[in-house]
Parts: C-alpha cells; sequence; structure tokens
C-alpha cells in the first residue's frame, strides 16, 4: 500500500529554484527563534513592537516571502540582535534573492500566477515526496497536452486564447518534476470518476489512458484508483497534496486546491489529518497493477 508509511526510493530535488525555497524557509525559522528567543510569545506580540500585522511575520516566518528591508530592519533592532548574526542573516537573503528566477516567475505567467495560486510551483519543485489525491480528475501532473486543452476549452472558454494557451503550458512545465534527472516521488490517488468522462472526446481519452499506464511503470511514481465499488470512500473528490522535503526545511504541508486559490497548511494537527485521510483513501484504493487493468479495459470501450 503506497500510504505514508511507504515510498519508492525516495530522491531529492536539487534545482535551483528548490536552494531559493530552501533559504526562504530557513530564513523565516531563524526569525522565528530569534522572536521567541526575544521574548515575544505569540506573533500578534511581536507584531504591536514591529508596527506591522500579524500576517506579515506569520508569511515570512513560515517561509512564504522574504522579510522587506524596513521590517527586518526593524526585527533586528527589537529582537536586540548583535553582530555577527544581524550579517549572517543579511549574507543568507542577499544569496537566496541572486539565485536565478524560477521559469514561473517569467513576467509572461504573472497573469496566471496571482494570489495563492502559484504557491504550489516552488512546493512541487522542492518536495522530495508527494501525496496527491486529484479526486474527480486525472492528477495534473500526468494529464496530457489534449487532455488539459479539452478542460481549458471548457472551463475557461471566457478566457483569451493566449490565457489558455499560458495555463497549459505552465501545466506541462510543472510535469518536468517527475522527469527530470532527479525526481520527485509522488503517490497519486484518484476516483474512478476520473476516468470514465471522455475528456475532449474518445481519442484524446485513449491517449490519456495510455499515458497514465506509461507513468504508472516509472519506480518515482505509484498510481492508485478508488473505484466505484469503494462505497463512501468513492465520494471524496475534493482534491489535497501534501509535500514532504529533505533537509533542515522539512516541515510538511498540506495544500487543498479550491476556486478562489490554494489553501495551504502547515499545522501538524491538519497535517496529521490529512495524513489520515489519504491513508482512508489508499486502503480504499486498488493497488497500481489493478488500476492499470482498469485502465486497459476503459481503454478498450473507448
Amino acid at each position: 500500500m503506497a500510504g505514508f508509511d511507504e515510498g519508492k526510493g525516495r530522491t531529492v530535488s536539487t534545482s535551483v529554484n528548490t536552494s531559493a525555497l530552501a533559504i526562504q524557509r530557513d530564513v523565516g525559522a531563524e526569525l522565528r527563534r530569534l522572536r521567541l528567543e526575544a521574548g515575544f510569545a505569540t506573533q500578534t506580540a511581536a507584531a504591536k513592537q514591529l508596527k506591522c500585522s500579524q500576517n506579515k511575520i506569520s508569511y515570512v516566518e513560515s517561509g512564504k516571502r522574504w522579510p522587506d528591508d524596513a521590517l527586518l530592519k526593524r526585527m533586528l533592532k527589537v529582537y536586540g540582535v548583535e553582530e555577527p548574526k544581524r550579517t549572517e542573516i543579511l549574507t543568507t537573503i542577499r544569496t537566496g534573492k541572486s539565485i536565478d528566477r524560477s521559469w514561473w516567475q517569467e513576467p509572461k505567467y504573472r497573469s496566471l500566477i496571482t494570489g495563492r495560486f502559484g504557491r504550489i510551483f516552488p512546493l512541487e519543485d522542492a518536495a522530495e515526496t508527494m501525496w496527491v489525491h486529484s479526486g474527480t480528475y486525472v492528477p495534473g501532473l500526468l494529464q496530457t497536452r489534449d487532455y488539459i486543452e479539452a478542460l481549458a476549452a471548457f472551463g475557461q472558454k471566457d478566457e483569451s486564447a493566449l490565457h489558455r494557451e499560458l495555463f497549459v503550458e505552465t501545466r506541462l512545465r510543472r510535469q518536468q518534476i517527475l522527469t527530470r534527472s532527479q525526481p520527485v516521488t509522488m503517490h497519486a490517488l484518484f476516483l474512478e470518476s476520473a476516468l470514465w468522462p471522455r475528456v475532449g472526446g474518445p481519442e484524446v481519452m485513449k491517449g490519456q489512458l495510455r499515458h497514465l499506464r506509461d507513468m504508472a511503470a516509472r519506480e518515482n511514481i505509484t498510481l492508485r484508483t478508488v473505484p466505484f465499488s469503494a462505497s463512501a470512500a468513492a465520494t471524496l473528490g475534493a482534491p489535497f497534496n501534501v509535500f514532504e522535503f529533505s533537509g533542515a526545511h522539512n516541515k510538511t504541508i498540506v495544500m487543498h486546491e479550491l476556486s478562489r486559490g490554494d489553501d495551504e497548511m502547515d499545522d501538524p494537527a491538519d497535517v496529521r489529518r490529512m495524513r489520515r485521510r489519504f491513508n482512508d483513501l489508499a486502503e480504499a484504493a486498488l493497488s497500481t497493477a489493478e488500476t492499470v487493468d482498469l485502465i486497459e479495459e476503459i481503454e478498450k470501450m473507448l
């Protein structure tokens, strides 16, 4: 069973943007340590002295953004940080910011990646292992170009052709984490209902099903279906991802895919709850071999 107690030979991502995310998280963790050491037990208490919002401190300490220069200056002063620690932190931030931009930070993608929608990209790239439940859709990282184009043609028909093209390109570029020299390990679950709709027509869906079978053969991918016969488990379609990372920045993160953007959580209680949810679904799922057999049966019917 591919639950949280099983993996297929973990690998470590070494791409440039992974290093940037790691540094950002390490800086956040260090600023949190310094806050606590200075006697500010809560972010709210520190925010009053720093004259900023608690949310701003939260984003920095969780490694979701760099502190701006003014905030960092106030933090170092209010927290009583002295040399050489000040220089160490400033040097670390400069190093992180000097790393080349990742592909999703290119200007042409900014119209797509707004608010919380873009947060999943660095998480996918930096993850060592991912647990993905895609619900009633084929997992996004395993979708073919034709399948993605069909989804965009229906779900984004009010958007411009350029917007739809960028959406397709973005999803395809995200998939590179599975096939690069040191790929992410992914355990994927989805409902049987994801396999039956003829998205894009019979030929497009045949191509999608063949692609799933090919990807299921990769060492870094576990692919399993929750069948209709799984009773209540077969109705749990809300997608979510769990990301685990290597090294000092190894806080596990859960992300729910919502219509208004991705909802990210790292609270240990939330992580434990979603780990249990994935394991419960995995208990009800077919094995990888059984999943491939089912895919072949459906493909023959098209």
